[in-house]
């Protein structure tokens, strides 16, 4: 079962509810049917009811029910066919050149009587919910009242009662259109039960051809598919089932086949699931290997497309969090307005968030997706294979034309930069002599930081060389997940750089920049102006003397201070010690370790 030939975003759909619906219609089928098939066909179900009760003739396409419900549009087509199966919805489909439309009729829920006479379904429902909540609904909602055994029915028919007066009728014939009658039975397919070899095997003298009526037969074929019994089965489930009076009532033949079916196979009840699922992925994966035994892993990437919505791929993308709204109204401009197919709009997301470092611009987006729509792809393996083939192309084109990144000289702008951080972040073991002018140095620094992309300015840091995959991929993914100017940006990533010792991560990078948003910092002078009188403040509380603490640190022990002190006492000794070593004094100490004097030296 391909998905791409059953069912589309795109496609066209009207809404018809032929029979009133109540509340007693929603009761059984919250109740009855929702265990059966859970709870997203239902709401796909309540969905459809609302939308069809509207009286304009209202067309619209699946992706409005993939917004309404959140549901990618493989989950629609199962929820869809799984309402098909239990007989609350029917499907009419037109195909056209350019548009493929569907009606889907709303169908009442069979009544509570006719749910639970039918074996199938009352074996269903009680596999889901079992003993005791089944006997509780069925009490509920199957009315004992007075029997009528023992009675004898006295009514009249029509032609009891009423005789025809001759009229002259109207030529012309009132049509008749749409479904007239409430559908008072499952849909099931009792042709694929072998009525004839079950036939073979009973005689006309056991069990007459007048008792497999057309409902005993229905019955036999659903009891067959429940308990997945053959005709010879059945033959002996008949002849156990037939009464004194040779007759073969519904009640006898469930109550023989459950029995045989406890005796034969489990004591168990027979359970259900769908394979919806499982055909679809049988499917795709033969149709994969009949084509051209592709890796495993490109197919489970072609299937993610095939089955996933442009949202869902969009919040992949994004790390699992809620896409902007602007990126969702262009891939839904691509589907709705344009006409692309929802797995080819799935791989144009996903090829264009990795080639163009997370960013979806949306003239970008839209030349590409031209190209693609007038080459006439449709599926998502063959928009993989166009976007594979460019890249293949451009890559040996330019592949003399282009400098590589690593190879360009960047040592000027490594020299400003370091320069800039030591004088604007307070950092002076980055201070160049060589910049004496501040006003100019700044000029230039902002000359850099509003005309380079990051993931450039990342290049210039490290001096021309190929920045470390770990802080390619913390600018990539800061830059993808928010939305700040990119000279702001690259302010943060320069002061982030320097601050840390070289140390760029996520979390560093997101706190600065949630402190910049909530002061509005929006220019790259800002940005600078604001790092640098942070770390101005910052150097001023450091300075602040450790005897005696501020009002922040009242509370903590003046033994705390005193300790701190010693510290730093025996750390200056230290250095002190270091710088002023007395060699002479070393020499001597060697010399008397190894038991020589002055004389033995010089001999």
């Amino acid at each position: 079962m391909n998905l791409h030939n059953e069912l589309q975003s795109v496609d066209r759909l009207s809404i018809r509810v032929p029979f009133p619906l109540s509340s007693y219609d929603r009761k059984l089928i919250t109740l009855l049917y929702q265990p059966l098939v859970g709870a997203e066909p239902i709401s796909l179900y309540f969905l459809l009811w609302a939308e069809g009760e509207n009286i304009e003739d209202n067309t619209m396409s699946h992706y409005h029910l993939m917004n309404a419900l959140n549901m990618p549009i493989g989950k629609i087509f199962e929820s869809r066919i799984a309402l098909e199966a239990i007989g609350l919805l029917r499907t009419w489909r037109k195909d056209q050149q350019e548009m493929r439309s569907f009606i889907y009729d709303v169908m009442p829920p069979l009544d509570a009587a006719t749910f639970f006479d039918d074996p199938l379904l009352s074996m269903f429902l009680y596999s889901k919910i079992g003993e005791s909540a089944y006997r509780n609904l069925r009490q509920r909602f199957v009315s004992k009242g007075l029997s009528n055994h023992g009675y004898q029915e006295v009514s009249r028919t029509f032609t009891d009662v009423y005789r025809p007066v001759q009229h002259n009728l109207p030529s012309d014939e009132i049509q008749l259109t749409g479904l007239q009658e409430k559908p008072k039975k499952l849909p099931f397919n009792y042709e694929d039960f072998d009525f004839n070899l079950l036939r073979v095997g009973l005689s006309e003298q056991l069990v007459p051809s007048s008792v497999l009526t057309a409902e005993a037969k229905a019955t036999i074929a659903k009891l067959a598919f429940l308990y997945h019994l053959t005709p010879l089965d059945m033959q002996k489930i008949i002849l156990l089932a037939l009464d004194d009076q040779m007759v073969l009532s519904d009640l006898r033949l469930k109550k023989e086949a459950a029995d045989y079916y406890k005796l034969t196979v489990s004591k168990e009840p027979p359970t259900m699931q769908t394979v919806i699922e499982k055909q679809s992925q049988e499917a795709f994966t033969q149709t994969a290997i009949v084509d051209d035994d592709i890796d495993p892993m490109e197919a489970e990437l072609i299937r993610w497309f095939e089955t996933s919505s442009p949202i869902d791929i969009l919040k992949a993308v994004a790390g699992g969090k809620e896409p902007f709204p602007n990126d969702c109204q262009l891939v839904e401009d691509l589907v709705m307005q344009y006409g692309i197919p929802t797995p080819v709009v799935n791989v144009l997301i996903h090829y264009v968030f990795l080639r163009n470092h997370g960013k979806l611009n949306r003239k970008y987006v839209e030349t590409i997706a031209s190209h693609w729509r007038n080459t006439g792809v449709k599926t998502a393996r063959e928009a993989m294979k166009l976007a594979r083939d460019f890249e293949e192309q451009k890559g040996s084109d330019s592949k003399q034309e282009e400098t590589p990144m690593e190879t360009k000289d960047y040592s000027t702008e490594y020299k400003l930069l370091k320069a800039g951080a030591g004088i604007f972040y307070q950092l002076p073991q980055f201070v160049d002599a060589d910049f004496t002018n501040t006003d100019q140095l700044k000029k230039e620094l902002l000359v850099i930081l509003n005309s380079v992309k990051p993931i450039d300015l990342l290049t210039m840091l490290v001096k021309g060389k190929t920045p470390f995959e770990k802080d390619v991929k913390v600018v990539l993914d800061f830059t993808a997940k928010y939305d700040m100017p990119i000279p702001v940006v690259n302010v943060l990533i320069h002061y982030a750089y320097y601050v840390s010792n070289a140390n760029l991560n996520n979390a560093f990078l997101q706190a600065i920049a949630s402190n910049w948003q909530k002061n509005n910092i929006q220019t790259a002078e800002q940005a600078l102006n604001f790092a640098r009188d942070y770390q101005i403040q910052k150097a001023r509380k450091q300075n602040v003397p450790k005897g005696k603490p501020n009002a922040k640190t009242q509370n903590v022990p003046n033994w705390y201070y005193e300790n701190k002190l010693k510290q730093q006492k025996k750390k200056e000794e230290r250095q002190a010690d270091n710088s002023h070593t007395d060699y002479e004094k070393k020499r001597q100490e060697i010399m008397k370790k190894l038991g020589m004097d002055e004389g033995e030296v010089d001999s």
